[in-house]
């Protein structure tokens, strides 16, 4: 059992075993009767509720209002969470277990890359973000992604799977090459932003150590940053890769057909969607529920169907992103 106070309540909680345990205490200077206690000097009390009166727990001048919930008595405006235990010692089952919105969370933060997988497959154009020296894509990258120079890839120039540098067309714009960056705090692990109520994530920008967003730095040569009085040269990122811990600018975007991909041992066809390896993430990505397997039957079966290449393995089956390799540096990272 855990327990949450609300903003503002004095005093903490704590969670031993299957009871819930709140430590109250007194504000400096208050009286509070005890053995032993001294006048003026503050007293803590560990019961879960003081001998007495059952309804109400003293709080200096003030009495907290209890209210009976599971078979314990919690203050009043608290929240009580049970924690269940995972069925199963998977990631995924304790992923369940502490997340109750695990499903539709995880279809959220894969929408971006599951709709530009699909895109591969239609237009034979593959798009990524990874490290020269991986085997596997850290993000897939779509239309409507950003690039550093702040405009999104569909402001870009034409491209095809060959190109090598995607310059910006926007007036004004420097940018001489699209250079994907992240968009949203989650595609670099930050996710306690999203908790925030303030929290605007279309005004959240990944920043330089010089802690000046990308868009307030040059989009080409060294990338410097452009606010007066930063002696900032270059932009140096102040997060990593969410897949492999990495900085951003050991990352390359790549521009690719699915031959080259082939050939340089690069996933292609139904094998590129996220989880492909895992069925039950790969339909919770595709559809938000891991018994849905429709839109990924669609996908691969019938006219213009994905190219079936290798088949799932299983949720539970470790993983080869390096091809063979073992300087792949993939390094998975859980929320």
């Amino acid at each position: 059992m855990s327990s949450k106070k609300p903003p503002g309540a004095k005093g903490s909680g704590k969670t031993t075993g299957s009871n819930v345990n709140i430590e109250f205490e007194a504000p400096k200077g208050a009286k509070t009767p005890g053995a032993g206690s001294k006048a003026g000097a503050p007293v803590k009390s560990k019961a879960v509720v003081p001998k007495g009166k059952q309804s109400m727990v003293p709080m200096g001048n003030k009495s907290i209002a209890m209210k009976q919930e599971g078979g314990m008595l919690i203050p009043e405006g608290y929240s009580v969470r049970k924690i269940e235990p995972a069925k199963n010692y998977d990631v995924m089952s304790f992923a369940r277990a502490m997340n109750p919105d695990f499903a539709p969370r995880l279809k959220k933060l894969f929408d971006p890359e599951t709709e530009a997988a699909v895109e591969a497959q239609k237009t034979g154009i593959y798009i990524g973000w990874r490290c020269p020296e991986f085997k596997h894509d850290c993000q897939r990258v779509n239309k409507i992604s950003k690039c550093f120079c702040g405009h999104l890839l569909g402001e870009h120039a034409k491209y095809t799977g060959k190109s090598i540098r995607v310059p910006c067309v926007q007036g004004g714009c420097k940018c001489k090459g699209f250079a994907w960056i992240p968009s949203r705090p989650e595609d670099v692990g930050e996710f306690w932003h999203q908790r925030r109520r303030d929290f605007d994530p279309s005004k959240w920008r990944a920043k330089c150590r010089c802690k000046h967003t990308h868009e307030e730095h040059d989009p080409a040569g060294m990338r410097r940053c452009k606010i007066s009085g930063c002696s900032c040269g270059h932009f140096d990122s102040n997060f990593l890769c969410a897949a492999c811990d990495q900085h951003w600018e050991r990352h390359e975007t790549f521009f690719e057909t699915e031959d080259i991909r082939v050939e340089n041992g690069l996933p292609v066809g139904e094998m590129y969607l996220p989880f492909a390896e895992m069925p039950d993430l790969r339909n919770i990505a595709l559809t938000g529920r891991e018994d849905d397997d429709s839109q990924y039957l669609a996908l691969t079966q019938g006219e213009g169907s994905i190219p079936r290449t290798q088949g799932p393995v299983g949720n539970n089956a470790p993983v080869n992103f390096g091809a063979g390799s073992s300087k792949s540096g993939f390094k998975p990272v859980y929320d």
